[in-house]
């Protein structure tokens, strides 16, 4: 084996000594990635609380009926088949006329617009119920336009107001009403909530649950895209 001779240099690897200045950068970054960290997590937790709080409002005013004297009592459409109304509406409409019989307001306002291929609104299906249950035609007001909750609403409004309309009792099912209510109240209106208690979606089951979670996104939607 040949020996190393005097002189000689073996191969040795040195590490590069850190500058404070880079010391210092690496320094900076690590913390800025710590602080990028902390805050995605504090604003996904405050995103969790929000929709937490906002899921509480909706099921504490489903659970509210503030039905008083109002000027005018709305309801708000849903599906109808062929010119009658679906099991969910007609619960809305009975509510409706039992609400107009008890003297709460003298005029019901029908709302909804016609689903693609339909011959009739959901406001004139709920307008011709009503008078096969005895409501004077005079008493009924049918809106038919809009394919949303927003859309009925913004279309009732003018002719709301036509009516001298200000106090209005909605008419819907529970899960739907902290929505409407938000919706009413920016169109100018002092709404109250009026929520059947008859509908199919009956209260604390799987399927009112799911649509309360439904409300959830259609009231953000509503917000940020829809006002």
């Amino acid at each position: 084996m040949a020996r190393e001779t005097r002189g000689q240099v073996s191969d040795v690897i040195v590490s590069p000594i850190s500058t404070p200045q880079q010391a210092g950068r690496r320094s900076r970054r690590r913390a800025l990635v710590r602080a990028i960290a902390l805050g995605t997590l504090v604003a996904l937790g405050l995103a969790i609380l929000a929709l937490g709080l906002l899921a509480l409002a909706i099921y504490h005013q489903s659970r509210q009926d503030e039905t008083a004297e109002a000027d005018a009592i709305v309801v708000l459409g849903t599906a109808q088949f062929d010119g009658q109304p679906s099991a969910t509406f007609r619960a809305r409409l009975e509510h409706a006329r039992s609400l107009y019989e008890a003297g709460y307001a003298p005029l019901i306002v029908l709302t909804g617009g016609a689903a693609d291929g339909d011959w009739i609104s959901e406001a004139e299906a709920g307008r011709n119920f009503l008078i096969e249950q005895g409501v004077p035609s005079g008493a009924l007001l049918a809106v038919p336009a809009g394919r949303s909750s927003s859309e009925s609403l913004r279309h009732a409004a003018p002719v709301l107001r036509q009516h001298g309309v200000s106090r209005i009792l909605l008419v819907s099912d529970p899960f739907h009403m902290f929505r409407v209510k938000r919706i009413a109240a920016d169109l100018g209106f002092a709404p109250l909530a009026s929520p059947t208690r008859t509908s199919p979606i009956r209260p604390d089951t799987e399927l009112e649950y799911r649509y309360m979670a439904r409300e959830l996104g259609a009231y953000l939607a509503y917000v940020f895209t829809d006002r």
